[in-house]
């Protein structure tokens, strides 16, 4: 997947030309979009390659800190240019995104190939109370400030950070019932029945691969925020030239654009069979930017003078938790089919549509 793509860092060195001489412009917006791609591609695979040389403790943390790095850059420079409405896009967007596009993809190719494919059903309900208290978190500031008609600015910032400081530390237990506990349960269990625990991943691997893979990661990373600058900085052009809403562009195009590499994976693993392995990609992803990604970006915003609420629009809210109730329906019963998927498929396109007029 990764060769294919490569062909598109040819962009990277134009973007740089036309953010410098037309700066703004829709080519800018284009070429900035085309060359984050690839290069979101490339932190992707790293961060696998880390995970194989630290294993799945250190990488799987290695992972979390860049898994959604190419958003959380777009949504910074987005938040400096006080395009709020956009990053809370964008935030909804990557949910839907990965909840209803990329799974029902998953169900429907491979459904279409294998028939009916089986998951487990246990991490199946652990991960919709993940997305539940996503939900919760998102629905509860909004029904507060919709029945309170004369809540103040600062009372809703308060409310903000004691959310995401709520989900914040929720999702870092989950890190460390993910990583740690369940790693030295499955230790010790492995013990007991005589069996080998898998490697570590440290011994073995060379010390100088894993400083040239987090140097990589850095250089990808200062690339990756360029591209981000200019692509924010021509949303305005592309909203007035084809009259597209900043939030139907935060809501299907940008997510579109820095998740393309990590959907195009778990598409190929559930075509491969791998359908548990596609779901933790798709809804791992969601529960990421819902209990990591968002209240990391309230944080920063606070921090930088430009401060951003937990208060998402009735339309992104009801979507969302549209979405999530869908994928309960379906994910729960432990099995999966090509009409499942499509459903799931048709579902998101009724939502696109809803966000291109709205």
């Amino acid at each position: 997947m990764l060769n294919k793509l490569k062909i598109l860092l040819v962009f990277v060195p134009i973007s740089f030309g036309f953010y410098y001489f037309q700066d703004g412009s829709v080519w800018s917006f284009i070429t900035s979009a085309l060359a984050i791609i690839p290069l979101a591609a490339l932190m992707s695979t790293l961060t696998d390659q880390l995970r194989s040389y630290l294993g799945s403790s250190w990488g799987g943390l290695i992972n979390v800190t860049f898994g959604n790095a190419t958003e959380l850059i777009i949504s910074l420079f987005a938040i400096i240019d006080g395009l709020l409405n956009v990053v809370k896009a964008n935030i909804t967007g990557s949910i839907l995104m990965n909840l209803l596009l990329v799974l029902g993809m998953s169900f429907f190719l491979g459904g279409l190939k294998h028939n009916r494919q089986s998951f487990d059903k246990l991490l199946a309900i652990t991960n919709s109370a993940m997305l539940m208290l996503a939900v919760i978190g998102m629905l509860i500031p909004a029904i507060f400030y919709f029945a309170s008609p004369n809540i103040k600015t600062i009372v809703l910032g308060k409310l903000s950070l004691g959310v995401a400081l709520v989900l914040f530390s929720t999702y870092l237990a989950s890190i460390y019932f993910t990583l740690i506990f369940h790693e030295r349960e499955k230790k010790e269990r492995n013990e007991q029945t005589g069996e080998h625990a898998e490697p570590t991943g440290k011994e073995g691997s060379k010390k100088g691969e894993v400083v040239k893979c987090i140097v990589y990661l850095f250089i990808i990373t200062a690339f990756i925020a360029f591209e981000a600058n200019a692509l924010v900085g021509s949303i305005g052009v592309i909203q007035e030239r084809f009259n597209i809403s900043p939030v139907f562009i935060g809501i299907i195009i940008l997510p579109l654009i820095s998740n393309v590499a990590e959907n195009i994976t778990a598409i190929n693993m559930a075509r491969t069979d791998k359908i548990d392995l596609s779901i933790t990609i798709a809804i791992g992803s969601s529960i990421q930017v819902a209990l990591f990604l968002v209240p990391l970006l309230i944080f920063i915003s606070h921090l930088i003078g430009h401060p951003m609420n937990v208060l998402f629009n009735l339309l992104e809210i009801s979507s969302i938790g549209l979405s999530v109730l869908a994928i309960n329906v379906v994910y729960l019963q432990g099995k999966s089919n090509w009409f499942e998927g499509l459903q799931l498929i048709a579902a998101y396109l009724i939502i696109a549509i809803a966000f291109y007029f709205a």
